[in-house]
């Protein structure tokens, strides 16, 4: 009985051994091909930056190095020879034999395509130790044993170290240059250094006595000499915003108003002046149709009326417009006579009122 339990223990524990890591790596599988998908979407949709982490998080999973090809691709349209030539040989290093002779041969030829569209970098940066970044990606602590690889284009090399103000240069590069960047980062100054990271507070601190005797008195203050004011001196006054007096500003205002309502006046009269013109040209048309009779009473009538509304419309904007110019007169001539006699209690208004059955401006102040 105890062997038969133990041999069902043994084929369990193999099943599990063996079925176990395959429903794992079919999981891992399912999970990378949707990556895969989701980054081929993503390039149809012209998102190269994002397709490379899906394309990433598929090689993840599953180590597969056909995905690598992909992701050289996408490096290459970003126009990242370095990240280009790194995923690319990677992918003839995992591939090996299975990768086709035709495929190889594409593959090396991109390579040594995009070699010739990189640059070297080397680094003298001081002090030793100081923190190394390229274009915001951090490389390591000074010195360098090897050079970098970069693309073309500028770059911006900055340093770091502790005790020392940072520092950074810009340098452009073109294909199959050999640069060397040096930085030397300036030292901090010790008592900058301290004052920097903890400022010093002043504090008043009593005289030492001996022991057991009370502290000496204060000294006794001088009391000033006779005639002179020991009251504290009077603040200044502060001058106001503006010394425009605000009853200027309303007279100014006034004569804004009186111009803005003598316009509005003059376009009244204007549009009254037209509108009389139509509506005798109306009139006549009609006396014209009504004296060849027959059918053309109709149209008689038709511009008759229409001469009827033009004339309506001249008296309305003709007195409207006469009582704008009117009274923008009569604001901008009281303003201008009470500019120089303003005092603090004058005032002025000119506002629409409008009620029950009528309608007008009102105009009124002191001054």
């Amino acid at each position: 009985m105890r062997s038969t339990v133990n041999q069902i223990a043994f084929l369990l524990a193999l099943f599990t051994a063996v079925i176990a890591p395959q429903s794992a790596r079919a999981e891992a599988k399912e999970e990378a091909r949707k990556h895969y998908d989701r980054a081929i979407e993503l390039i149809d949709d012209g998102q190269l930056p994002e397709a490379i982490v899906e394309f990433q998080r598929a090689y993840d999973l599953t180590k597969h190095f056909s995905v690598l090809y992909n992701i050289g691709q996408v490096y290459v349209s970003l126009a990242k020879p370095v990240e280009a030539i790194a995923a690319y040989e990677g992918y003839l290093v995992g591939g090996g034999k299975n990768i086709p002779a035709a495929r190889r041969a594409e593959v090396e030829k991109e390579i040594a395509r995009q070699k010739a569209r990189i640059a070297t970098l080397t680094f003298h940066i001081l002090p030793d130790g100081a923190s190394v970044r390229v274009d915001g990606n951090d490389i390591g602590k000074a010195p360098f044993a090897k050079p970098l690889s970069v693309g073309i284009g500028e770059h911006v090399v900055s340093a770091t170290a502790e005790g020392h103000e940072p520092a950074e240069v810009k340098v452009t590069v073109a294909s199959e240059d050999r640069r060397a960047v040096e930085l030397t980062l300036i030292a901090v100054p010790e008592k900058r250094a301290e004052s920097a990271a903890a400022p010093a507070v002043a504090t008043e601190t009593a005289p030492m006595t001996a022991a057991g005797s009370p502290p000496a008195p204060p000294a006794a203050v001088p009391s000033p000499p006779a005639g002179v004011s020991t009251s504290p001196a009077p603040e200044p006054a502060v001058a106001a915003a503006t010394d425009v007096p605000a009853n200027r500003r309303s007279i100014a205002g006034l004569q804004v108003t009186g111009l803005a309502a003598g316009g509005l006046g003059i376009v009244g009269l204007v549009t009254g002046a037209v509108c009389w013109s139509t509506a005798k040209s109306r009139h006549n048309e009609a006396v014209n149709y009504w004296n060849q009779g027959g059918p053309s009473d109709g149209k008689a009538q038709s511009l008759q009326g229409q001469a009827e509304n033009y004339a309506t419309a001249a008296t309305v904007s003709s007195i409207t417009g006469g009582a704008l110019v009117a009274l923008g007169a009569a604001a901008y001539i009281v303003g201008m006579m009470s500019a120089e006699k303003a005092s603090a209690e004058a005032h002025a208004h000119l506002m629409p009122v409008v009620g029950p059955g009528f309608a007008g401006i009102n105009a009124g102040g002191a001054w």
